[in-house]
């Protein structure tokens, strides 16, 4: 059985030879890399070009443009993955990602043993070794999508547990599952695509796992870093609006409403005494944005998807966190003790 792995290249030249050099050293080699260089500026198309062009191992995919991460995988799943009948599974590999030699045969070996549909990988902070990066999502019940253990010790997550879907950074998926669901939802861009799938996979009866074999260090969202800014910070926020809105069963709006309405005035007044104008601006954009510009196309994505699919309440409501204890741990760590800064949805810390 042959395992496509998808890597996504834009202006990253160095980490994704790293990345590939690792990869081609797995203890199983029954894979095959659909490499795809997504419109990058520097010298990456001619160099991928000239040192991997010729690897049967390789399929090089040189896009003229930047489709996003979105785009650029939902192209090559549509073109190469759900079209082969002899593909059981699909992995997703950041560039700016190192895979440990078995991480690709313990994923698909937990893939198996655990009969799930999305593995996450065990993904380490690739400059702190100690710490996390994340051990795939947690949904709070105020329907937040965040990163499971970012930052604590690597040693607090040597067991395998279910979750609410995988980072796409480096993840496993069913081809039957992403069939039947879909794949990544088009109005996403880079940022949130993969906490939605997640959250669809689940509330459809799918099963997610966390994989601690499966192991990955991870540069901590290099791609990301280049176009993080307010735009992007308020383009994830909608998009957590957008997630829950098209998913979540109208019982699970209603029941969180009250929850909701007590964690945004809390939110602003928070902000208001800390003077974080930028992103209060953000939280009142996003809502404006999600909730009336923008509302009309979020009803039609939840119309066509409650109109296919049948909706699975129980895992949800039992896998969802409640968010007060969640949120206080988070104004300790960037309001109490002064770090200046926001935690956004992957984990990752950015100014803004």
């Amino acid at each position: 059985m042959e395992i496509p792995i998808i890597i996504l290249n834009w202006n990253g030249l160095k980490d994704t030879e790293a990345c590939l050099d690792a990869l081609l050293r797995q203890t199983i080699q029954n894979f095959k890399i659909y490499l795809v260089d997504n419109g990058s500026a520097d010298e990456s198309p001619e160099k991928l070009k000239k040192n991997y062009g010729a690897n049967p191992k390789i399929n090089l995919i040189l896009n003229q443009e930047n489709l996003g991460f979105t785009g650029g995988n939902n192209e090559v799943l549509l073109k190469y993955i759900l079209p082969n009948p002899a593909y059981e599974y699909v992995v997703l590999l950041n560039n700016d990602t190192v895979p440990t030699e078995s991480w690709l045969e313990h994923l698909v070996q937990s893939a198996k043993t655990n009969q799930a549909a999305v593995v996450s990988s065990k993904m380490i902070d690739f400059f702190e070794p100690e710490k996390m990066d994340n051990a795939g999502h947690m949904m709070l019940n105020t329907g937040e999508v965040l990163p499971i253990g970012h930052g604590e010790p690597v040693g607090k997550y040597t067991e395998g547990f279910e979750n609410m879907g995988a980072c796409a950074g480096a993840a496993l998926y069913s081809v039957d599952m992403l069939k039947d669901i879909g794949i990544f939802d088009e109005h996403f861009n880079t940022g949130y695509e993969d906490a939605e799938l997640g959250v669809r996979a689940v509330i459809t009866g799918y099963k997610c796992w966390y994989e601690p074999t499966a192991i990955v260090y991870h540069k901590m969202g290099q791609s990301i870093k280049k176009i993080f800014n307010y735009e992007y910070s308020l383009t994830i926020q909608k998009h957590i609006w957008y997630t829950f809105f098209k998913l979540m069963p109208l019982r699970v709006i209603l029941i969180t409403v009250p929850f909701l309405l007590f964690k945004y005035i809390a939110l602003f007044t928070i902000n208001i005494l800390f003077n974080r104008p930028k992103y209060l601006k953000i939280l009142f954009q996003a809502l404006k944005e999600s909730l009336w510009d923008e509302f009309d196309i979020t009803l039609q994505a939840r119309k066509l998807f409650y109109n296919k699919k049948q909706i699975f309440l129980f895992p949800l409501l039992r896998k969802q966190k409640f968010f007060l204890w969640v949120d206080i741990i988070r104004f300790y760590k960037y309001f109490i003790l002064n770090r200046h800064s926001a935690l956004d949805v992957y984990g990752k810390v950015e100014k803004i």
